[in-house]
């Protein structure tokens, strides 16, 4: 074979011996949604360049501790802590058999539940206001190999809980708030590999998908006067997601995902939220760059992002650079329609891996079709920082 072709051909073995490599480490997980000690503080944050925005829900700050064969052998606790919340998460591995487990957890604290309102890219204080609840979240894991190589987890969650509506320092006094309310959700899902909840993942492989259905106890109407908003008292969600992370070249990086979900009887409350560059507001984050926080309610979406990072300069190995980009088609959630269905967003950052276990990001986000000021163009700058103890 000659030499031009068997660069190509080494290429290819390269990256699939990543892609393997990614499945084969997300075997060790068995049962266990995630079976790696990890010790991350996550810091991050957005401050809108133009329009109107809040600066009590443009960030987040917590540490994640996931602990495995803790507090005995075939026993894994995860918690993640915040401020104004907690969560919880302690599994029975190898129960009742095999690759199989089983979990319990405790969530709650102040603020987790709230609602921030935005009417055409603006956001409205006097319909905002603040949640509290708690959840106790019993899962079922069950995991296997495809080929005898490719892990594939299956998950059954059942999550009772309690959310109690309480008026922000905002909130217009003619605002009529949610009932506090019970609700019973209900969670299936696959999901093929993982990506890992690290801010610059090297190697990843994902393909998922989950059906949840929430049971809303209290369904009244809430909102301003002569505009009220209701409320489902059963809500079906199902989305999707592929994802890739890979290395065509020493110190380069691709990553690519794509996701999309449609719902049933979707109310304000249980809709699609997306927007904004930080990557850990959620659990699913559906990330719009130039966007701000949560902006976008969507009863049905497809979105796709695409980000590439490569060394500042020749050789380095502490900072990098990384351009982003994020495409979306949306159907909005009834009275809460942008004036584009299909949204586009761009992004720069740089990186510094200050130390090994410290990095931080920062950078500049910019919304193509954002509504602003009557004109469309978002600007958003964001700040991360990831320390690994």
């Amino acid at each position: 074979m000659d030499a031009g072709a068997s660069r190509p051909a080494q290429i290819l073995r390269r990256l699939a011996g990543l892609v393997l490599l990614s499945l084969l480490a997300a075997t060790r997980a068995g049962a266990q949604a995630d079976p790696e000690e990890r010790k991350y503080l996550e810091v991050g944050t957005e401050i809108a360049g133009k329009g109107n925005a809040p600066l009590t829900n443009s960030g987040y700050a917590f540490f994640l501790w996931n602990q495995p064969n803790f507090p005995s052998t075939d026993q894994y606790l995860r918690v993640v802590v915040a401020p104004t919340y907690l969560i919880t998460e302690l599994v029975q591995d190898h129960w009742p058999f095999g690759r199989h487990a089983v979990s319990i957890g405790l969530n709650g604290g102040g603020f987790r539940f709230g609602h921030e309102e935005y009417r055409d890219g603006s956001y409205q204080a006097e319909e905002s206001f603040w949640g509290h609840g708690v959840e106790i979240p019993l899962s079922y894991y069950a995991g296997t190999k495809l080929f005898d190589k490719l892990p594939l987890q299956g998950q059954l969650r059942l999550t009772p809980a309690f959310v109690a509506y309480q008026k922000s320092f905002d909130t217009d006094d003619r605002f009529a708030l949610p009932p506090d309310t019970g609700l019973l959700t209900g969670r299936a899902g696959l999901r093929l590999g993982g990506v890992p909840p690290e801010l610059l993942p090297r190697i990843a492989l994902e393909a998922s998908a989950w059906y949840e259905a929430t049971w809303r106890s209290n369904t009244d109407t809430f909102g301003l006067p002569g505009r009220p908003e209701p409320l489902e008292s059963l809500t079906q969600r199902a989305w999707g997601r592929l994802a890739a992370v890979f290395a065509p070249a020493e110190g380069h990086t691709i990553e690519v995902k794509a996701t999309a979900g449609f719902s049933h009887d979707v109310d304000l409350l249980s809709s699609y939220l997306m927007g904004s560059a930080l990557p850990f507001r959620t659990e699913f984050p559906l990330v719009l760059h130039g966007y701000f926080v949560q902006e976008v309610f969507a009863k049905r979406f497809w979105l796709v992002n695409a980000s590439y990072r490569f060394p500042a300069w020749p050789g380095s190995r502490d900072v990098q650079l990384r351009i982003s980009f994020d495409m979306a088609g949306v159907d909005y959630v009834d009275g809460h329609s942008l004036p584009r269905e299909h949204l586009r967003g761009v992004g720069a950052d740089m990186s510094v891996a200050v130390t090994p276990r410290v990095t931080v990001v920062g950078g500049y986000g910019y919304g193509l079709d954002a509504p602003r000021n009557g004109d469309f163009g978002g600007h958003m700058l964001h700040a991360l920082v990831e320390v690994k103890f």
